[in-house]
């Protein structure tokens, strides 16, 4: 019995002698890990770097704005209020206040009656993004409606599916009022867009809907660029043209209220390639996104 517990015990510290060479193996290696790094490059310490008061100020007011307990057009409190909220200096505020600002999520207005007041989150700041991004590098319109065919079908799918008893009747009053412009064809062009939008509003997917709205600005920037270089076509042909892309607007909305989200999904992928094909003819598939505000 002796012996047994005499190689239990020894059983027992070699295995935490092999346990306790481990680790020290393992910190050497660290070590040497860090003593390794140049001092002159991009450092651990970058890694970790603790943010500045203004951010974290910046950080809470925003959280704020998100959570709604700062609504749209509410007014930040006067400078020492923030002073004596945060038990932080006036710079800090002012800082933590142009953060926010660069982020759109105050808007600040200068002189005696001045004051920081609340911009909520909007669409607009995710479009001018958006554009300034894709304008930067050197996208063409052939990809951006290349990517709305992507989204836009299976959008249509969604609203079969998921939304059909809500989403008809204000897809065919809209369809009215396209009808309604369909000899202007200015007007009527960006009703289009505006039905594309409607389309991917309904889906009742926000995250699609995210991405439909960053691209808002650009695609209705460029349909009215078309709409004005169709000034030279033939009255007729054009309200030809647009009628036919109204009647596949019924169509869609149709297949919607059949709730047959496959067939939905088809008809507007060629509903989107056909129409894309004529968009693109007018304006250049290789033309640059440009910001045209």
């Amino acid at each position: 019995m002796q012996e047994e517990m005499s190689d239990a015990l020894k059983l027992a510290e070699r295995a935490v002698c092999e346990l306790s060479n481990a680790l020290v193996c393992k910190e050497y290696i660290l070590s040497n890990v860090f003593a390794a790094m140049s001092t002159g490059s991009r450092s651990n310490a970058d890694a970790v770097r603790v943010p500045k008061t203004s951010e974290l100020v910046a950080k809470q007011i925003r959280n704020a704005i998100i959570r709604r307990e700062l609504n749209d057009g509410d007014t930040l409190p006067a400078e020492s209020h923030l002073i004596a909220e945060f038990g932080v200096s006036r710079p800090t505020i002012r800082e933590a206040v142009r953060i926010l600002e660069s982020e759109g999520l105050v808007t600040v207005a200068r002189g005696a009656r001045g004051g920081a007041r609340i911009s909520s989150p909007n669409y607009e700041m995710i479009e001018r993004a958006a554009g300034i991004t894709l304008q930067a590098q050197g996208v063409a319109i052939g990809d951006l409606y290349e990517m709305r065919t992507l989204i836009e079908p299976p959008a249509a799918r969604l609203v079969a599916e998921r939304n059909s008893e809500a989403a008809v009747p204000i897809l065919r009053k809209f369809i009215e009022e396209e009808m309604g412009q369909i000899k202007d064809r200015y007007a009527v062009t960006l009703l289009i867009a505006e039905f594309h939008r409607l389309l991917m509003e309904l889906s009742g997917n926000k995250t699609l809907n995210v991405f439909s709205q960053a691209l808002r600005a650009l695609v209705d920037g460029h349909l009215s660029l078309s709409a004005r270089r169709r000034q030279e076509i033939d009255p007729e042909l054009s309200e030809r043209q647009l009628r036919y892309g109204l009647k596949s607007h019924t169509k869609l909305v149709d297949l919607i209220e059949a709730k047959d989200g496959p067939a939905a999904q088809e008809h507007w992928k060629t509903h989107m390639e056909v129409a894309g094909k004529f968009w693109l003819d007018q304006i250049g598939a290789e033309t640059v996104v440009e910001l045209l505000d």
